[in-house]
């Protein structure tokens, strides 16, 4: 094989693929596009826990898991190191996969104090 052709089918492919592999690497371990944590939207007023638990199974289980124990697209909540703030600042501003206002007034209080029960306080 003659070193033209050699430079054109082995080496010009190579330099290629190292170039486009170490913008990919790059790029995932500077993470541009992570969302930030929401900030905390003062006192936080809890509701029924019951009812909590209830609206939680039919709005948040298919992403976080029946009980918050994880499972689906939303991280696992049952045990996890969240304030109640922070947990209120994520319902009401969404972020990553979640949408804002999934749940609203008396409901989402509701489910902050389910989560009361199931998060670790930090």
């Amino acid at each position: 094989m003659s070193r033209e052709r050699f430079l054109r089918l082995v080496v010009a492919p190579t330099v290629l693929f190292l170039v486009f592999a170490g913008t990919a690497l790059a790029l995932a371990l500077l993470h541009p596009a992570k969302p930030g944590t929401p900030a905390s939207s003062g006192s936080v007023k809890l509701g029924d826990p019951y009812r909590g638990e209830t609206i939680f199974s039919t709005t948040c289980a298919s992403c976080h898991g029946q009980g918050g124990k994880g499972g689906g697209i939303g991280p696992k909540l049952a045990g996890a190191a969240v304030s109640l703030a922070a947990a209120k600042a994520q319902i009401d501003d969404g972020g990553g996969a979640m949408p804002a206002g999934l749940v609203k007034g008396k409901q989402e209080e509701d489910v902050l104090a389910y989560l009361a029960g199931i998060l670790k306080s930090p």
